[in-house]
C-alpha cells in the first residue's frame, strides 16, 4: 500500500514538474521573440521594404521552426499621392486534424511598426510586439491539438500605413469560409488590470466563452464603440477601424478585437519591453491562448 502510494507520489510530482518545465520555457520563448522584435537590430520594424526585412524573416523561420506551414504574401501599398511601396504578411496555417471540418478561425497581429535609424528608434514594444509575439506562442500551444477548422496565423505588415497588409489579404480570400477574425494589438495590460474586447455583434457567444474563463485580468467587452469611449473616458479614436480587425469587418466575417486601450506611451520611443508589466501580458497571452485553443477544438459555424 505504501509502495502505491509513493508510486502515484512521485507520478504527480513528475507531472508537476514536467508541467512548470514547459511553462517556464514558454515564458523564457515570449520574452525572447519580444527581445528580439523590440531590437535596435529591428529598426522599428517600419513597412515598405523590397523583399521581406529582418522582422518578416524572423517570423518566418519562427512558424517555420515549429513545424508549420508559412508563406509570404507580398503587395503593393500608396505612400502620399504618386509614391508606392511593398509590404509582406506573413501568413502560417494550421490545417484541421479532423475529417468534417467548420469554417477558418483566423488570428491577426500587424508586426509593422514606425521605424527609426541607428540609436533612434521605435521599438513598438506594445504596438505590436506585443501582438506578434503571442501569435507565434499561440500557434506553438495550438499545433499539436485537434483541429475542427483550419486557424491561419496572420502577421501583417503596413498596418501602421492603412491597415494595407489586412485589406489585401482579405482581398485575395474567400471570406465566405471564415467564421471569425481575432486581432491582436496592444496587449500589455496596465494598472487598470483590464483587457478590452471590441467584438462585432455576430461574435457576441465567443466572447462569453472567453470571459467565463479563469483568468488574473478583467476583461470589458462590448459592439458598442460609445460604451467603449465612456469606458476609456476617451473618444478621439474610432475602434472599429482603428486595426486591422476593420478589414475583415468590411468583408462581413465577424471579429473581436483584443487590446488594453489607451497607452499613453503609444508611438512614442517609450514603448519599449523595459516598461511594460511582463508578467502581466504573459498572462494576457496564455489566457488567450487557452480561448482559442478551445475554438479550435469544436466546429465553427459563420455567422455571416
Amino acid at each position: 500500500m505504501i509502495n502505491d502510494v509513493m508510486k502515484v507520489s512521485w507520478l504527480l510530482l513528475s507531472i508537476w514538474l514536467v508541467a512548470n518545465a514547459n511553462a517556464a520555457s514558454a515564458s523564457a520563448r515570449l520574452y525572447e521573440d519580444m527581445s528580439i522584435l523590440t531590437s535596435q537590430e529591428h529598426q522599428g520594424r517600419e513597412a515598405g521594404n523590397p523583399t521581406p526585412n529582418l522582422t518578416a524573416q524572423f517570423l518566418y523561420e519562427r512558424f517555420q521552426n515549429l513545424g508549420i506551414e508559412v508563406n509570404y504574401q507580398s503587395f503593393e501599398f500608396k505612400i502620399g499621392f504618386f509614391s508606392k511601396k511593398l509590404g509582406h504578411n506573413v501568413i502560417a496555417t494550421l490545417p484541421c486534424t479532423v475529417d468534417q471540418c467548420g469554417k477558418k478561425l483566423i488570428i491577426t497581429a500587424h508586426y509593422d511598426h514606425l521605424g527609426g535609424q541607428g540609436n533612434s528608434f521605435y521599438a513598438g514594444a506594445n504596438d505590436n510586439a506585443t501582438g506578434t509575439a503571442a501569435l507565434l506562442a499561440i500557434a506553438e500551444a495550438l499545433k499539436e491539438q485537434t483541429r475542427f477548422g483550419d486557424v491561419i496565423f496572420l502577421a501583417t505588415d503596413a498596418e501602421e500605413k492603412g491597415l494595407y497588409g489586412a485589406k489585401h489579404y482579405v482581398s485575395k480570400a474567400d471570406t465566405k469560409s471564415y467564421a471569425l477574425n481575432i486581432n491582436l494589438d496592444m496587449l500589455a495590460i496596465n494598472n487598470k488590470n483590464t483587457l478590452y474586447a471590441l467584438h462585432d455583434k455576430r461574435a457576441k457567444k465567443f466572447i462569453k466563452q472567453f470571459k467565463q474563463q479563469d483568468k488574473s485580468f478583467k476583461v470589458f467587452s462590448t459592439s458598442s464603440q460609445f460604451r467603449l469611449h465612456k469606458k476609456l473616458n476617451d473618444n478621439r479614436i474610432n475602434w472599429h477601424k482603428a486595426s486591422d480587425h476593420y478589414a475583415f469587418s468590411l468583408k462581413k466575417i465577424p471579429y473581436i478585437y483584443l487590446g488594453m486601450g489607451i497607452d499613453d506611451k503609444h508611438h512614442t520611443k517609450k514603448d519599449t519591453l523595459d516598461n511594460m508589466n511582463f508578467e502581466k501580458y504573459q498572462s494576457v497571452v496564455e489566457s488567450i491562448s487557452d480561448f482559442i485553443v478551445s475554438l479550435a477544438q469544436v466546429p465553427l459555424e459563420s455567422t455571416n
